[in-house]
């Protein structure tokens, strides 16, 4: 990546215009310690939805969330099931393979296959909501956005308390993308069913899970052009592309059983107390089938690199089995475990994986043990502190992590963390075959890949009856050691480290019913920019105007987003991998990218329409998210979200 010393002077003017707007808004408000799932800095205080809705995660079943029904940042469409940020999809397509912007480290750690390009839109255990509803009615989330009949998303959630002992939820999402460019079809679906049981006297919680994803996607591997200018929307489809051919098939499934025992008891006066500790054990089965292949792939080797090793054709298959238990035991002290000082938890897991890796078949055991220790959220310190071990195969992956706060007051909020970690490289790293054909070998010349992440933030809330602010600023360094990488042929471990310094900042101002929202991200590569590319600047801008208005029935906002980032050396996709790789032939100069919306919300009914890319009028042309992976023109999408009871 170029590290560059000097911006352009439409970046100079746009930073210009982000430095006035931070100026323009202080400090703002502190949310960081409140026990709530909604997003950050709702605006307007919800009324006519009086109905509070209330969940749980499996990973902590003591500790409520609140779910949120207001409008901020509805306007988002997110095909992910956490909430993802700073992120961005090949060409654009809701669901497609993508790549974060920003660097963010993942825990990892034992075997893993690699193949990980649609992670964020999978549904999975830790994502799945126990929702609390009052009087046991039935609760149904329902939500839609298309940009036409070719291009949609559906989410939807249904939960039932039957009783004081069984609880019901389904979930399911569909994201159906044509495209507008020749073979880059794509549907991804996720399909999930839970099943609660709570005994009479709650000492016992059982929790079944299924749920599958599949995921069916046209690779075009890019078109042919490096920038496509002045054509319209209903000849994109015209440009030639590297493959007509070539199709990805992924079929996730998992089933599992999780259970709890509670030593809660019930005095001789009917009087109940509440839970010090919990046992549990979960049991889980994975069936993974991953396909990859192109009847005719391009004979000069453009997108497989050395994998090009069968002219009649390119295919990978991966089948891939998980038999996994869980123990665990945690331990309240001083306490309850929702009223305790602090609590400690351990645990212990086998894992065992049987894989199909056309055409070897072998099998792999991780054991894993670790440690957390949590204390209440209800004091000013507020810590967690978590560590792991996994032998995996022949080494001894790990990692340590922790993050403690405190609570200023009226001063504001003071947060430090820090992640470090060890873990072998994945599967389609280490070892890759295609076609029968071994492509690469690295089992034996590939090191772990080392972590060091830690950082600071400080959070800081001002409320008054005609305006709000909100300002949070954070610094945050990554190390990473024999990092692995991809290039147009294969893959690679760095020689040398790799540095990225984070500064963070986000400041938001309400003056009466008008909002500015701001966030700038400055991310330089202080070390190996050979090695990871990502821009050196990021800012995101959202003007909005939100009211009530026809006698406070309806909630109201209307808003302007812009986006820019500076030009740096866009990865790559290789489909076959699903890996985004490092290229020297382009710079992707991003042009700001302007958004108008508007949304509304009448009790549990919200609805937004949004015109993206307006800036397409003024620059004409189509800016790639990755490598000679543009995105469509100027295109309007529009959303709709329910919620119903009973």
């Amino acid at each position: 990546m170029t590290n560059h010393n000097y911006y352009s002077p439409r970046t100079k003017i746009c930073l210009g215009l982000t430095c006035l707007l931070m100026a323009l808004t202080g400090v703002s408000n502190l949310q960081a310690q409140q026990k709530i799932a909604s997003r950050e800095n709702k605006k307007v205080k919800i009324t006519g939805d009086t109905t509070q809705v209330y969940y749980t995660h499996l990973s902590n079943p003591t500790e409520p969330k609140l779910v949120d029904s207001s409008l901020y940042e509805f306007e988002e469409v997110d095909a992910t099931w956490d909430g993802g940020k700073w992120y961005l999809s090949l060409t654009g397509l809701l669901a497609s393979p993508s790549f974060d912007l920003v660097y963010q480290p993942k825990l990892k750690g034992g075997f893993r296959v690699g193949l990980n390009q649609f992670d964020r839109y999978q549904l999975k255990r830790d994502d799945i909501k126990y929702y609390q509803i009052k009087d046991n009615r039935p609760y149904t989330d329902l939500y839609y956005s298309q940009i036409n009949q070719q291009n949609n998303f559906i989410k939807a959630e249904f939960a039932h308390k039957f009783n004081d002992n069984i609880y019901l939820a389904l979930q399911y999402s569909l994201s159906n993308q044509t495209g507008y460019f020749n073979h880059q079809r794509l549907r991804n679906q996720n399909v999930g069913v839970t099943l609660r049981y709570l005994s009479n006297n709650s000492k016992y919680h059982g929790y079944f899970n299924f749920f599958t994803n599949a995921i069916k996607h046209e690779n075009n591997g890019g078109v042919l052009q490096d920038t496509i200018v002045g054509l319209g929307t209903d000849f994109l489809a015209t440009m030639n592309v590297n493959s007509s051919t070539a199709a990805t098939q992924y079929n996730l499934t998992e089933v599992s059983y999780t259970q709890f025992l509670y030593n809660n008891k019930t005095d001789s006066l009917g009087a109940k107390t509440k839970a010090s500790n919990e046992w549990s054990h979960r049991i889980t089965y994975q069936f993974n089938r991953y396909k990859f292949f192109d009847n005719l792939p391009p004979t000069n080797g453009a997108i497989y690199g050395l994998a090009n090793v069968n002219p009649r054709g390119v295919r990978q298959f991966i089948r891939h089995q998980l038999l996994e238990n869980e123990l665990s035991f945690r331990q309240a002290i001083g306490g309850s475990l929702t009223s305790a000082p602090f609590w400690v938890k351990g645990y212990v897991r086998h894992s065992w994986h049987v894989v199909h890796q056309e055409p070897i078949t072998f099998d792999v055991h991780n054991i894993t043990g670790g440690l957390i220790v949590q204390n209440n959220p209800q004091f000013k310190l507020k810590y967690r502190l978590e560590g792991r071990l996994t032998w995996a195969e022949r080494q001894l992956d790990f990692f340590g992590k922790g993050r403690a706060g405190y609570d200023l007051g009226p001063l504001g909020y003071l947060q430090g963390s820090a992640l470090f970690q060890r873990y072998q490289p994945s599967l389609i790293d280490r070892q890759l075959y295609v076609s029968w054909d071994q492509v690469w070998d690295n089992n034996l010349l590939f090191k772990q890949v080392q972590e060091i992440n830690f950082g600071g933030s400080y959070t800081y809330k001002l409320n008054q009856k005609t305006w709000d602010l909100y300002v949070k600023g954070e610094v945050l360094n990554h190390t990473l050691t024999n990092w692995v990488y991809y290039d147009s042929s294969q893959v690679h471990q760095a020689t040398t480290s790799v540095n990225i310094l984070q500064v963070k900042a986000q400041a938001n101002l309400r003056i009466w019913k008008l909002n500015l929202d701001n966030q700038v991200i400055w991310q330089p590569v202080l070390a190996g920019q050979e090695y990871v590319r990502v821009p050196e600047l990021l800012l995101k801008h959202n003007l909005y105007f939100q009211s009530y208005i026809f006698k406070r029935s309806m909630l109201a906002k209307v808003g302007v987003l812009f986006y820019y980032n500076t030009a740096y050396k866009a990865d790559g996709y290789a489909p076959l991998t699903g890996a985004f790789y490092n290229q020297n032939n382009f710079v992707a100069s991003i042009d700001p990218r302007l958004d108008v919306y508007a949304s509304f919300r009448i009790w549990q009914f919200r609805f937004f329409a949004r015109a993206e890319n307006l800036s397409y009028f003024i620059y004409q042309r189509n800016y790639a998210t990755a490598y000679r992976h543009p995105v469509t023109n100027f295109v309007v999408r529009f959303g709709v979200s329910w919620r119903l009871f009973d």
